[in-house]
This record gives structure tokens, sequence and C-alpha cells, in this order.
């Protein structure tokens, strides 16, 4: 006899050993999203810094680094953004003529994220694009947020302009 194909039986089996194998697999799906929502957020504010720095060497003017909507209370928000900009003061995220490089939280939402309680901007020095931290700090918490998986992750901000 020519057999094509599957008997009913052999096809509910084989249904039912996925969805096992899929529900076992989940959680683990899981925490790999939250891991590279983590790793994305630090890449995207990385390069802003990065980039942001190199504009004030370029352009040989001060740089601005706001964060908009964070406070120094760790709060779970995506109504926030990191924005690179010449402009001393800026009060929201809206792109103008003078915004160079912005890192949206809408886009990295699910985060519990804070600033330090005294930079809600960072000016960049136009010569070497050093960060103009005050009071004689050598090193700060600039951004500090905690993702799904309760891994804690501190953006660190030197005398020097390195951003760990």
């Amino acid at each position: 006899m020519n057999k094509n194909g599957f008997t009913l039986l052999e096809l509910i089996i084989s249904i039912m050993i996925l969805a096992i194998v899929l529900a076992a697999a989940a959680p683990s799906f899981h925490g790999l999203i939250a891991r590279n929502k983590m790793e994305r957020t630090v890449t995207e504010l990385k390069g802003l810094f990065i980039a942001a720095k190199s504009e004030a060497v370029m352009r040989n003017k001060e740089v601005y680094l706001h964060t908009v909507g964070l406070t120094d209370t760790a709060t779970y928000t995506d109504n926030w953004c990191v924005i690179a900009t010449t402009e001393p003061t800026i009060s929201n995220c809206t792109i103008n003529k003078n915004t160079l490089y912005i890192v949206d939280g809408h886009s990295l939402s699910g985060l519990n994220i804070k600033r330090h309680t005294d930079y809600a901007s960072i000016k960049l020095d136009p010569i070497r694009g050093w960060p103009n931290l005050k009071s004689g700090s050598m090193e700060i918490g600039w951004i500090v947020y905690k993702g799904e998986n309760d891994k804690t992750i501190t953006m660190q901000i030197d005398l020097l302009g390195k951003l760990d």
C-alpha cells in the first residue's frame, strides 16, 4: 500500500511534542529579549555620547547632552530621551535644527531608569570633548537602569570623557 502523508494520530502526537518544547523554551526567549534590550540601550547611549564628543571637537563648539523626562528617582517610563544638541537648555524631545543626535525611550520601553541628581544636562568641551563635571568629580554614575530581568547597569562617565 502506498502511504503518503501522516495519520491523524501521528499529527496530534507531533503537535503535542512541539507544544511542550515551545512551552519549555518560552521563558528563555523572554530573558533573551530583556538582555537584548539592555544591550541595545547601552550601545545607543554610548554611540550618542561618542558622536556628541566628536561633534563638539569637529565643530569647535560646546555640545550639550540633555536627559529629558528622566529624574533622579528610578521610574518605569518610556517617555524620555537623551538628546545631543548645541543648545544649552532644552525642555522636550522634539528635533530641531540644533539637534545632533537623539536616543528615544519609546523604542526602549520596560526599563526602570533614572539619571544622576546633578546632571540633567552635561556640557562637552569644544577642544577635547571632555564633559564638564561639577564640583571636581572624577567620575559620575550618569544613567542607571534596571531591566525586566532585574540586572542593573550604570553608565559611568569620567572626567576625561570615557563612558563605561
